[in-house]
C-alpha cells in the first residue's frame, strides 16, 4: 500500500504543484517511514502481553498493557510532530540539499502533512492490538482504510475539489478519519 500511495502522490504533486514539492516529498517519506517504525515497535512489544493476557483471561492486564501503548503511542507522535514544526528546516538540510525554493514551500508542507505525525503510532500500533484480541478482520480494515482506501481517495479528490496544496491534508485527514474509528472500536470491544 504504501508504494501505490507514494506513486498517487507522485503523480497528484508533478500534476497539481512542482518538482521542487516532489522533493520536499521524499523528505516526508523518509520521516514517515521512521514515525511508522515506531509504531511498529509499541505494536511488537505490546502484541505478546496483550495476546497472553487476552487467552489467560486478564483482562486487567489486556487494559493496562493496552493504555501503556496508548501513551507511548502519543509520546513518539508529540515528539515528532512538534519537532517537524520547530524545526522543519532541520529536517529538509538533514536529507537533501536545498534551494531557496525547497526553503520557501518546505516550511508549510513539512508542518501541514506532519500533522499526520501525531496520529500514525496510535494508528499503526492499533492493528498489533485487534490482532492480539482475536479481531483479526478489524486489524485488516483499519490497515486498509489507513494504507489504500481513504488515503488514496482524498489524495486523488482533494487537489480537484479544493486546491493543489490541499493534497498535502490528505494523509492527515486520513489518520484522523481512522483514529476516531479505533477509538469508537476499542470501546466497542473493549477486554
Amino acid at each position: 500500500a504504501m508504494g501505490v500511495l507514494t506513486i498517487l502522490f507522485n503523480r497528484q504533486i508533478i500534476k497539481y504543484i512542482s518538482s521542487d514539492a516532489l522533493a520536499v516529498y521524499g523528505v516526508i517519506i523518509n520521516i514517515s517511514t521512521i514515525i511508522h517504525c515506531c509504531g511498529y515497535s509499541i505494536g511488537q512489544a505490546g502484541q505478546p502481553l496483550v495476546s497472553t493476557n487476552f487467552a489467560r483471561g486478564k483482562m486487567d492486564r489486556v487494559q493496562l498493557t493496552l493504555f501503556y501503548m496508548i501513551i507511548t503511542a502519543f509520546i513518539f507522535g508529540l515528539l515528532w510532530t512538534v519537532s517537524i514544526f520547530c524545526f522543519p528546516l532541520v529536517f529538509l538540510n538533514l536529507f537533501m540539499k536545498t534551494t531557496e525554493q525547497i526553503l520557501a514551500i518546505g516550511p508549510t508542507i513539512l508542518r501541514t502533512y506532519g500533522l499526520s505525525f501525531l496520529l500514525i503510532p496510535f494508528n499503526v500500533f492499533s492493528t498489533y492490538y485487534f490482532q492480539s484480541i482475536m479481531r483479526p478482520g478489524l486489524s485488516l480494515l483499519i490497515a486498509s482504510a489507513r494504507g489504500l482506501v481513504i488515503s488514496s481517495t482524498l489524495i486523488l479528490l482533494l487537489p480537484l475539489l479544493f486546491s493543489p496544496s490541499s493534497l498535502w491534508l490528505a494523509m492527515p485527514l486520513t489518520e484522523l478519519i481512522v483514529a476516531l474509528f479505533v477509538v469508537f472500536s476499542l470501546k466497542k470491544h473493549r477486554t
